[in-house]
Order: C-alpha cells, then sequence, then structure tokens
C-alpha cells in the first residue's frame, strides 16, 4: 500500500487507527516529523499492523502513532523542513509525488477476538526495546566508545561507583559526567564527534574524580551529586579521606531523618553536612525550623513596623515584601557552621534569596 493509499483509506474511514487496544498519541512534533523525513529519504518504516473485523474495515494494531504523523501532515496539521503539505506543491511539487508513491509494508490478519488481542499483545510484549547505550553505540561504534567500555568495565573504582555495566546504563551514567564536564548538554553529538579519537583524554579528565567518590564515599545512589562534589572539592581530597568514617556516618543518619524528605535542596544540606565534619564544627541535632517557629517568627516580625507593610514581610536579604508562605526560615549563622536551629539564630527570607543564601554557605 502506498502512503497516499494508506492516508485514503485513513480519512475515508476504511482504515480505522482510533481503537480501545491503542494508546493515546505519545509522538512529538519533532519525532512526528522525523517519520515524514524517513518516507523522503527512503528509510523504511516499520511494518503496519492491521485487523480486519467482521465489517470488513481495519484496524490498526499497531502503527497509529505513524499514521497519526501521515495523517496530519496530509491534513496541514504538521510542518516538514519549514512547509505544510500544501506548500510543497509549489515548492517541491516531486516531493509530493515521491511521498504519495512510497510503498509501506502492510500485515492484515483476521480471525477471532481472541487472536486479534494476541496478536496485539506479541506486538507489543516480545520485543524489547534497545537501551540508551545500545542505540548509541548501534549509531557511533568506534574508539571512543570502546575505550569507554574498557574503562567502565576493567577500573576497579568505576566499576564500584558506576554499577553493573548491563546494557551499558553505567557506560551512560558516565558519559552525562563527561558531558557535563565538557558543556555539552547532547551526548549523542559528542560520542558522534569523538567517534574514532581515543578515549584516553577523557579518561584522564573524569578519574580523579571517580577516585574520589570511590574513596569517600559507601554509599552511591546519588551519584550525579557526589561527582559533582568531587569536581568542587577535589583538593580536599586527603582531609575528606581523614573524616570518611564520619562523613559517611552522618550522611546515613541524615538520610534516615524525617527532614532529609523534607529538604528541597538535598545536595546543599549534604555539602553543608560535610563541610562541619571535615571542619570540626558541632552542628546542632536539629536540622529545620518548625512550623510553630516560622509562626511566632513571622508574629515577631509582624509586630515591628519596619518589617511589614500590612500585607506583606521583608526579607532580610533584597529587603522586598513578601507574603507568609512565600518565606522560608533561615539560619543567619549558618548550621553547617555551628548556627543554632533556635529563634535567636533565625530570620525570614523569600525563596531566592534562601537559595542564594545555601550556595554562599
Amino acid at each position: 500500500m502506498t502512503v497516499k493509499e494508506l492516508y485514503n483509506n485513513v480519512r475515508d474511514g476504511h482504515i480505522i487507527s482510533d481503537i480501545e487496544l491503542q494508546r493515546e498519541i505519545i509522538y512529538s512534533d519533532e519525532k512526528q516529523r522525523l517519520v515524514i523525513d524517513s518516507i523522503v529519504k527512503d528509510y523504511p518504516l516499520p511494518a503496519f499492523y492491521l485487523w480486519k473485523n467482521n465489517d470488513g474495515k481495519l484496524e490498526v494494531l499497531d502503527g497509529k502513532q505513524r499514521i497519526h504523523a501521515i495523517t496530519r501532515f496530509y491534513e496541514n496539521d504538521l510542518q516538514y523542513q519549514d512547509y505544510l503539505w500544501k506548500e510543497w506543491n509549489t515548492k517541491d511539487p516531486a516531493l509530493q509525488e515521491k511521498i504519495n508513491n512510497t510503498q509501506l509494508c502492510i500485515i492484515i490478519s483476521d480471525g477471532t477476538e481472541e487472536k486479534k488481542r494476541e496478536i496485539f499483545n506479541r506486538i507489543n510484549t516480545l520485543g524489547v526495546p534497545l537501551s540508551e547505550y545500545e542505540v548509541l553505540n548501534g549509531l557511533y561504534a568506534g574508539e571512543y566508545l570502546r575505550g569507554l567500555s574498557k574503562y567502565v568495565e576493567q577500573d576497579s573504582s568505576a566499576k564500584m561507583i558506576l554499577g553493573e555495566p548491563k546494557r551499558g546504563k553505567s557506560k551512560i551514567k558516565l558519559l552525562d559526567f563527561i558531558c557535563s564536564l565538557r558543556g555539552c548538554k547532547d551526548k549523542k553529538e559528542y560520542v558522534k564527534q569523538h567517534k574514532d579519537e581515543p578515549f584516553v583524554t577523557d579518561q584522564t579528565l573524569v578519574t580523579k574524580h571517580i577516585k574520589f567518590v570511590a574513596s569517600i564515599f559507601d554509599d552511591f545512589a546519588s551519584l550525579p551529586m557526589l561527582l559533582r562534589l568531587a569536581v568542587k572539592y577535589a583538593k580536599d581530597v586527603s582531609i575528606w579521606k581523614e573524616h570518611k568514617v564520619e562523613i559517611n556516618r552522618c550522611l546515613k543518619k541524615f538520610k534516615k531523618s524525617q527532614e532529609y524528605k523534607l529538604i528541597d535542596n538535598k545536595e546543599q544540606e549534604t555539602e553543608d553536612i560535610i563541610q562541619a565534619v571535615v571542619q570540626g564544627i558541632s552542628v546542632d541535632p536539629k536540622r529545620l525550623f518548625s512550623p510553630d517557629q516560622k509562626e511566632e517568627l513571622i508574629q515577631q516580625y509582624l509586630a515591628d513596623p519596619e518589617r511589614h507593610d500590612g500585607n506583606k514581610i521583608r526579607c532580610e536579604d533584597c529587603k522586598h515584601f513578601f507574603f507568609e508562605d512565600e518565606l522560608s526560615v533561615d539560619h543567619i549563622i549558618p548550621w553547617s557552621k555551628g548556627g543554632r536551629t533556635e529563634l535567636s539564630n533565625a530570620q525570614l527570607l523569600c525563596r531566592p534569596c534562601n537559595s542564594k543564601q545555601g550556595n554562599r554557605k
């Protein structure tokens, strides 16, 4: 069946794509444009599985997303290369003809309702989608990925913190870290650019940070955060090692606490805890101010004419006024530097200022 014949059958109701077995449309506009691009460039689309019902109409068992893309394009609801279908008539009629006449693989089945559902089940469960790394390796296999794989699978520190290399999950973790260090947002593009280069340069870049994390921490569940701390405190690795036992004890206690669930910026809190440990600072066992303490502090502010304007309360940092629920209670002397979680050491800050305050601790 040609693309044009497929569209006409859908338009005329001979092919029904919206049946109860099918999921909603999940393809983004960009992915739908790739369907059109595949047709234009002669990249074969997967087979369309249709079911002939008792009325002789064809129900779509597999291919709904692709059919939706084709239909939208024909009906001028989707652009390809910034042009609608009707605009290609003047820009490049040959493209329209190419799309119209492209042959698609159509598989039609019929039989009992039970058979229909079993075919649908097998179409959607027997296949195992490629993992992110398997796709990447399929596209850009070369010296770079071979070197990266060897490092992940053989380096003791990398194996320890990245976990099992099953289906490339650990390799993707490492690529994410490399791209963050390189300031690259698209790891696929990064691997493409370096496909035929040795991995040794990036291995040198990451090894000290990988070893830092492996030598300090016992729990690697929050690995991206730990790697960011390793980059930030690389020069302090010796002193962190000296306090390794206490660091891990305090972090384990922190993660088990009720406060851990309530804190938004867990990375900042983790950093604060570690800094307190390595600096030998005795911190208040109580980390967060309670709702009662916040309410009492608000009443203190409302009693001071300079700290409110009637409806709103002043942030102590930016000096702008905010509603109560827009303010957070902050330690004047940072908790990580020994500040107590008491009203005498409390101030009200707006959320942006509170975030900046945390980054300055």
